[in-house]
């Protein structure tokens, strides 16, 4: 039997056979109403769905289900403790009677959707099937947008150690648009992201994670969009004036480059360039690599940029290894790379005639 996956993703789909009705409190905040009631972990399980993020799919927001804490909660559950915590649902088939404070749902598929506390729920549901069937405590909203409900999602967990960083760039794009430059940064960054990652002929395909935690030769959105996020800031960034799909060719364009002058390290299963050192320290010399090639050459194909690395096809990467993690050790890194690069771009220029600009 193959063993069992330490994640589930995919949507759950919830199905309620009959209408159905609650005594509830209401809650009003702003123009905003919730419903506060009790209902078996059994019962709620089987009516709500969940709609979980995939890898290497733009559909779900809410983080996969990890079994490890399913089963913790449920042991948890099953040993007498309680859980008091409310389980946040949107209907989007429901409906209220202030006369009665009656909410009501109606019958169907996909009526209610889980916002926060899939893991509290999946392990209430696993006691429940071994034997200890508790009552949570719900809260429903009702007539919640999708974009909404990933704005109550981002932030309710913003702060959750427990929910992937990544999970929040790559949803940027559903929340409303009042968003700062370094937000719009971030999306763009991750925009660029999703595509490599999901492009069969990119350098990347494979090689950037978005809901899990990357394996050697992988590197996560978090930091990819981390150190690129500079470098699109429709202010500031380098590559603010290209489009979008510009710059995801001026991307891959540096790293296909990268692949062909030190294959040997890129071949390696746990390369240097996909290391959080190795790569931020690659994307620090970014900058360098590519003023030489665009004011030498004028152009950042492939070609060029192996033309201006290619005397650096002997540099020794193991000693970024040794540089620890974090921004100093990035920095550091790609200082032993930077005096390299540029004492071999001052014989270059030394000894081939120099670019000329134009200014007049």
């Amino acid at each position: 039997m193959a063993p069992k996956p330490k994640v589930q993703s995919g949507k759950k789909v919830g199905n309620l056979l009959a209408q159905k009705t609650f005594s509830v409190v209401p809650i009003h905040q702003g123009a905003t109403s919730l419903y506060s009631f009790s209902e078996k972990a059994s019962d709620l399980w089987s009516y709500v769905s969940i709609n979980r993020r995939e890898e290497d799919k733009d559909d779900g927001y809410q983080r996969v289900l990890a079994n490890s804490r399913v089963r913790a909660v449920a042991d948890y559950i099953k040993s007498g403790n309680i859980i008091p915590g409310s389980v946040i649902i949107a209907l989007d088939k429901g409906s209220y009677d202030p006369a009665t404070s009656e909410l009501s749902m109606d019958a169907g598929k996909d009526i209610a959707w889980v916002i926060d506390g899939q893991h509290r729920l999946a392990g209430a549901h696993m006691a429940a099937l071994e034997g200890t069937d508790i009552e949570l405590n719900v809260i429903a909203m009702i007539g919640l947008s999708p974009e909404a409900q990933i704005e109550q999602f981002v932030t309710i967990n913003r702060e959750g150690k427990n929910v992937p960083t990544s999970l929040y760039l790559d949803l940027l794009k559903h929340l409303p648009k009042f968003k700062t430059t370094g937000e719009v940064a971030a999306e763009r960054a991750t925009d660029i992201a999703n595509a490599l990652r999901k492009n069969p002929e990119s350098t990347f395909f494979g090689r950037i994670v978005v809901t899990t935690s990357p394996r050697p030769g992988q590197v996560s959105i978090v930091n990819f969009v981390r150190k690129l996020t500079p470098y699109v800031n429709v202010d500031k960034g380098l590559l603010n004036i290209f489009t979008l799909a510009q710059q995801e060719e001026i991307i891959e364009n540096y790293f296909d480059a990268i692949r062909q002058v030190f294959p040997d390290e890129w071949k390696k299963a746990d390369s240097i360039f996909f290391k959080t050192v190795g790569f931020g320290a690659l994307m620090n010399v970014f900058e360098d690599i590519f003023k030489v090639c665009t004011m030498q050459v004028g152009a950042f194909r492939v070609t060029d940029i192996v033309d201006v690395l290619k005397p650096l096809r002997n540099f020794d990467f193991a000693q970024w290894s040794s540089k620890g993690s974090g921004n100093k050790a990035e920095i550091e890194s790609a200082k032993d790379f930077q005096v390299d690069f540029l004492r071999e771009t001052e014989k270059r220029r030394a000894d081939g005639a120099k670019k000329q600009i134009r200014l007049r």
